[in-house]
C-alpha cells in the first residue's frame, strides 16, 4: 500500500474527527435537505435505506458541473469509468462491463427512468433536466437482478408539472466548445403535462493529430419528451421518448509505447503502399511481420506524450440512441400496480487507425446495432401496517450484431496471399431472451428492528451466429447457443439505533449471465463463457447527526465471486473467460455536512482489496493478482461557499478535489514501465481538481457560471487495454492503447429559468 501525501493511514478517522469538531462548535447552520430515492422500487428517504447508495440530487449534480456519468466518478466512492471508442467500461467495486462485443453483458446495471439497458453505448451522452441519480453499490440480485453483479446505477429525468417553466442555458469554452440546451415544461389540459428537452453541444479535438482530424471531439445532440396524464388520484401514465446523435472524430486511444521494430534486414517485401515495404521473419510469430518501413529503411517514431497523435486515417464516429417507454401507475385500495414497456435502439460506427502512425497500415472498423423490448410489471403494498412487500416479473428480447473488421495494407498482404476478402474480417448476431420473477418484503419487528428478505428466480438464453475468416482459415459460420438459470436472494437486518442511527446488515447473492466470444473463431476456441455468480457480505452506518447538518456513512463489504468474468486481447481479438474465483472487499464513507448557514462540505472515499484465488487462465498464473480496474484507493473531497451580495444576487464558490490510485487494467496485471515494449497494463494514480463560480441574480432567475476543469492539466488515464498482438505471452494481446481523461478545459456558462 503506498502512501498519499502522508495521509492514507489517517484518512476516515481524521475526516470524522476533523468534522465532528466544526460542526460541533455551534452557530446558525442550515440542515440538509432531504433526498428521496426509489432504490426499493417505492419512494423513501435515502438515508433510512439500509443499501450503499449514493443518492445526487439536481441540485447536487447541477453544483457540480454534472454533464454525463463520467462526471460521477469522483464523487461515488468505488465507481470508475472509462471507454474505447464508443464502447463504455463501467466498474463498482470491481466488477463492470467485462466483454465489449454484443455478446456480453455489463456487470454494472444502468436503468434510464426505471428501464434497464442492456447495451453500455447508453452511457455516453449529455445529460441535462436531470432530477437525481442513485448510485447502489454491490450486487443487486432482486430488484434489480438482471446482471447487477456489480451494481446499478439508475439515471431519473425531470417529469412534467402542472406548472409553465423554462430552462435554458448557453455554454462556450476553450476547443472551440459550445453547447446549448433548453427545457421547457407545457401544461396542456387538467390533468396532461409535457415536457420538452433539448440539446447542442460541439468541440474540437483535444488531441493534436498533425497528419488528420484531431481525436477527442464532441458533436452531439438529441430531444426528449415527456407526455404525463393523470385523469385521477388512482392513475398516472407517462410516456417517454429519447433521441441522442454522436458523431465527429469521437473518443480513440493512445499508443502508449514505441512502434515495434522490424525483425529482418533486408526488409521482405509482401505488398502494401507504393514505397514501402513490409518486414517480417520468424521472430514475429506469423508470415509477414509487424511493421512497415519507409523507402528509405526509416521506421516511424511514435511521441509518447499525451495528446498527441500522427493518425493517417480519417477517422470518424456515428452513435445513435433511441428510447420509447410507457409507465403505467394504478393505485388499488391495498396496493398499487406498475408497468413499465420500454423499446430501445442503439447502433455505432467507429473507424480507428490501429497502427497508430502517419502510414496507412492497419485499420478498424467497428459497427453494432442492438434493439431490445423489456416489459416490467410490480405489484407493491401500499405501506399499511408492519409488512410491506413487492412481487414482480419482468422479460427482456435484445438482437445485436456486432461487426470487426480489419484492413489496409498489414491485412491486405493476407488477404492476396491466401485469396480471401480482407485480412481480418469478424462479425456475429445474438439474440438474448431473458425473464425473470422476484419477490421482495420488509417486515417491521418491533418499532426499530426489521428484516429484509427478498428472492429472484433468472433465466437467460443467448442464440446466434458467429462468421468471419481470419487470415489463411476458410470463410466460417458457427452456431453458438446456451441457457442458463440462477436463483439469488438477499436477506438484511437493519436496526435504529436512536432517531439520527441506522445500523445494518445482510448477506446477498448475485449473478451475470453467461455470454458468446464474438471475436474468436468458435471452432477452434472457447466461443461460450459461463455467468458469474458472487455471495456478498455487507454491515453499514447511515446517521443523521447535529441537528441534520451532518450525514456521516459508513460501509463494509466482503464480496466472493466464482466465474469471475474477465477479458484479453489476444491474437484474434477479445475474448472474454471465467476465472474460477477471486475476493472483493473493502470500506466506504460517504460525508456531507453544512459547517456554516452559506457553505457545504461532500467527502467521499473507498478502500478496496482484491485478490484472484490460484488459478491459470488461458496459459497464464494470475492467482494473488488484482482484479481489474480496480483501484485500492479512491477519494474525493468537495465544497461550495456561497456569499451574499444584498441586491447583487449571491456567488458561490465550489472547489472539487479527487485521487484515483493505480490501477491495473487487465487480470495479468503487468508493469514492465510506461513506454516499455514489454508491455504494461498498469496505469499511474492521479490527481484532479475542479474549480467553479457561480452567480445568481436577487430572483434566482438568471445564472453566470466559469468553470475550469483539470485544473492543473494532468494526464489522467481513463482507459487502457492491450490491442491485438502476433508475438506475445497467451492471452496478453499488443500494443497499449490509452485513453485519456481530457485535459485542462475552461468554459462559461449563461443561463435562464422562467
Amino acid at each position: 500500500m503506498r502512501d498519499v501525501f502522508g495521509l492514507k493511514k489517517y484518512l476516515l478517522g481524521g475526516t470524522c474527527i476533523g468534522l465532528c469538531a466544526v460542526l460541533g462548535a455551534g452557530g446558525a447552520l442550515a440542515q440538509l435537505d432531504e433526498v428521496v430515492v426509489t432504490a426499493r422500487k417505492r419512494s423513501e428517504n435515502a438515508q433510512s435505506v439500509p443499501v450503499a447508495i449514493s443518492a445526487y440530487s439536481a441540485e447536487t449534480l447541477e453544483e457540480t458541473g454534472f454533464d454525463g456519468f463520467d462526471d460521477l466518478e469522483g464523487l461515488a466512492p468505488g465507481l470508475q469509468f472509462g471507454n474505447f471508442g464508443p464502447v463504455t467500461f463501467v466498474n463498482l467495486r470491481g466488477i463492470g462491463n467485462e466483454n465489449t462485443t454484443a455478446g456480453g453483458d455489463p456487470g454494472v446495471a444502468l436503468h434510464y427512468d426505471g428501464v434497464y439497458l442492456g447495451r453500455p453505448v447508453a452511457f455516453l451522452f449529455t445529460a441535462f433536466d436531470s432530477e437525481r441519480v442513485e448510485i447502489l453499490r454491490g450486487p443487486q440480485g432482486t430488484l434489480y437482478g438482471r446482471n447487477a453483479t456489480g451494481g446499478s446505477i439508475n439515471y431519473i429525468t425531470k417529469k412534467p408539472t402542472e406548472e409553465f417553466e423554462v430552462e435554458a442555458d448557453f455554454t462556450v469554452g476553450n476547443y472551440n466548445m459550445y453547447r446549448g440546451r433548453a427545457a421547457v415544461n407545457i401544461p396542456i389540459a387538467d390533468g396532461v403535462s409535457s415536457r420538452l428537452v433539448g440539446f447542442i453541444e460541439d468541440r474540437d479535438g483535444f488531441t493534436e493529430n498533425p497528419t488528420g482530424p484531431n481525436p477527442n471531439d464532441a458533436e452531439n445532440w438529441g430531444l426528449r419528451g415527456h407526455l404525463a396524464f393523470n385523469p385521477n388520484d388512482r392513475l398516472d401514465v407517462l410516456v417517454s421518448a429519447t433521441y441522442i446523435e454522436s458523431g465527429g472524430v469521437g473518443t480513440k486511444p493512445e499508443l502508449r509505447e514505441p512502434f515495434m521494430g522490424t525483425t529482418v534486414s533486408p526488409p521482405q517485401t509482401l505488398g502494401g503502399p507504393p514505397g514501402f515495404a513490409f518486414s517480417g521473419g520468424p521472430a514475429s510469430g506469423i508470415p509477414g511481420g509487424n511493421v512497415f518501413i519507409d523507402a528509405n529503411g526509416n521506421v516511424p517514431v511514435n511521441d509518447l506524450r499525451p495528446f498527441i497523435e500522427s493518425n493517417s486515417t480519417d477517422l470518424s464516429s456515428d452513435l445513435e440512441f433511441l428510447l420509447i417507454s410507457a409507465t403505467i401507475d394504478y393505485e388499488f385500495d391495498a396496493f398499487s400496480v406498475k408497468s413499465i414497456s420500454a423499446y430501445a435502439e442503439s447502433s455505432f460506427e467507429s473507424l480507428q487507425d490501429q497502427d497508430h502512425s502517419v502510414l496507412e497500415l492497419a485499420d478498424l472498423l467497428l459497427t453494432e446495432s442492438s434493439e431490445q423490448f423489456s416489459q416490467e410489471l410490480q405489484i407493491l403494498s401500499n405501506g399499511g401496517g408492519p409488512f410491506n412487500w413487492i412481487l414482480g416479473g419482468y422479460f427482456f428480447y435484445e438482437e445485436a450484431s456486432r461487426r470487426s473488421q480489419f484492413f489496409q495494407s498489414r491485412f491486405d498482404v493476407f488477404a492476396d496471399v491466401f485469396g480471401v476478402p480482407a485480412g481480418w474480417d469478424i462479425d456475429g448476431d445474438v439474440t438474448t431472451t431473458s425473464f425473470a420473477f422476484f419477490g421482495q418484503g420488509t417486515y417491521d419487528i418491533t418499532d426499530a428492528l426489521s428484516f429484509t428478505g427478498g428472492v429472484r428466480y433468472s433465466n437467460d438464453e443467448k442464440d446466434g451466429e458467429n462468421r468471419g475468416f481470419i487470415f489463411a482459415g476458410a470463410p466460417y459460420a458457427a452456431p453458438v447457443q446456451d441457457s442458463w438459470d440462477e436463483i439469488t436472494y438477499r436477506l438484511v437486518l437493519d436496526y435504529q439505533v436512536t432517531d439520527q442511527v441506522l445500523a445494518y446488515g445482510g448477506f446477498s447473492t448475485g449473478y451475470r449471465s453467461g455470454g458468446i466470444n464474438q471475436a474468436v473463431n468458435p471452432l477452434t476456441e472457447n466461443a461460450i463463457y459461463e455467468p458469474e455468480t458472487v455471495d456478498a457480505y455487507e454491515v453499514g452506518l447511515k446517521t443523521n447527526l447535529f441537528g441534520n447538518r451532518a450525514q456521516i456513512n459508513l460501509s463494509a463489504y466482503r464480496n466472493e465471486y466464482s466465474d469471475l468474468q474477465f477479458q484479453v486481447f489476444g491474437a484474434t481479438g477479445p475474448a472474454a473467460f471465467n476465472a474460477s474465483g477471486a475476493t472483493v472487499q473493502g470500506i466506504e464513507l460517504e460525508v456531507l455536512a453544512t459547517p456554516t448557514e452559506s457553505s457545504i462540505i461532500n467527502i467521499s472515499g473507498g478502500y478496496i482489496d482484491s485478490e484472484f484465488d490460484d488459478q491459470v487462465v488461458d496459459g497464464v498464473d494470475i492467482g494473488g493478482n488484482q482484479v481489474q480496474r480496480t483501484p485500492e484507493w479512491t477519494f474525493n473531497i468537495g465544497g461550495t461557499q456561497e456569499f451574499y451580495l444584498g441586491d447583487y444576487g449571491t456567488l458561490r464558490v465550489r472547489g472539487d478535489y479527487s485521487y484515483t490510485d493505480e490501477i491495473f487494467y487487465t487480470a495479468l496485471n503487468r508493469n514492465a514501465g510506461f513506454g516499455d515494449p514489454g508491455g504494461s497494463d498498469l496505469a499511474d494514480s492521479f490527481s484532479n481538481v475542479d474549480a467553479r463560480l457561480i452567480w445568481n441574480d436577487v430572483s434566482d432567475r438568471y445564472t453566470v457560471e466559469f468553470a475550469v476543469t483539470n485544473v492543473f492539466d494532468t494526464a489522467q488515464t481513463g482507459n487502457l487495454f492491450r490491442g491485438i498482438g502476433f508475438n506475445d505471452i497467451p492471452g496478453g494481446g499488443g500494443g497499449e492503447n490509452v485513453t485519456y481523461n481530457p485535459p485542462r478545459q475552461f468554459m462559461g456558462r449563461i443561463g435562464v429559468s422562467l
